[in-house]
């Protein structure tokens, strides 16, 4: 009797085991393909959800789970740390679907990936010339998300977008006044003078308005335009 039951039991499982194996070979590549790409981002395994969601994008750009494949391989690409190809598939994401519900998620994320260079080792190790740093990938995703803010003003994202901006806002400025202290240093006034000048007019409210300040009153002392220094000194910084 005892042997009888196990055989049952036995042929029970391999029954439902083959008809596990028969759904699995029945659902269609690309599901099993999303299914995977979603279990590896529940494991925080990126870069293997990143080779799922490409292999869909590859060989099923016009199924039914490549718009949010597209979609999940921004999030991916970010949290691999490769910004470079999040911006990519953001801007992607962007062209092909501008009319898609999560449409802002993708503007926010383009905004967000755009700048993560820390410079900071190789300007110490290299002498980096901080009078010729380029902020130009700051200053596009600080436009990337202005656009952002102007687009979708009720967007999720908008408190992140803006915390973001302030980031920014205040590196830009940091970055033209180690340009103008690096000018100091060579005796070259005017030149600072106008990195300093450019920051108040084109960079207001940023954490670096007193120090812009500063640098035009020494400026103007050094160039013999004292009344002008004076008139710098009578300025408060209200942020």
């Amino acid at each position: 009797m005892k042997n009888k039951f196990f055989i049952l039991v036995i042929s029970v499982m391999i029954l439902m085991s083959c008809a596990s194996n028969d759904q699995e070979e029945s659902e269609p590549a690309e599901v099993i393909l999303y299914r995977m790409a979603q279990d590896r981002i529940n494991a925080k395994n990126y870069m293997g959800a990143v080779e799922s969601l490409a292999r869909i994008e590859r060989f099923y750009p016009f199924g039914v789970y490549a718009e949010q494949a597209r979609a999940d391989l921004i999030y991916a690409h970010y949290m691999t740390g490769d910004y470079d190809q999040a911006y990519a598939a953001s801007e992607k994401f962007i062209r092909l679907y501008p009319r898609n519900t999560n449409i802002d998620y993708a503007y926010f994320m383009k905004g967000m990936t755009g700048y993560y260079a820390d410079e900071g080792l190789l300007g110490t190790l290299f002498s980096l010339s901080l009078a010729k740093r380029d902020t130009s990938g700051a200053m596009q995703s600080y436009a990337d998300l202005t656009e952002f803010l102007i687009r979708y003003p009720e967007s999720e994202y908008i408190d992140a977008a803006r915390e973001r901006l302030i980031f920014l806002r205040n590196l830009i400025a940091s970055s033209e006044l180690d340009g103008a202290d690096y000018y100091m240093k060579r005796g070259a006034y005017l030149a600072a003078l106008n990195r300093a000048n450019y920051v108040l007019k084109n960079i207001p409210n940023s954490t670096e308005t007193q120090r812009a300040l500063d640098i035009m009153k020494r400026s103007f002392i050094e160039l013999g335009y004292d009344d002008y220094a004076e008139k710098i000194s009578s300025v408060e910084v209200t942020n």
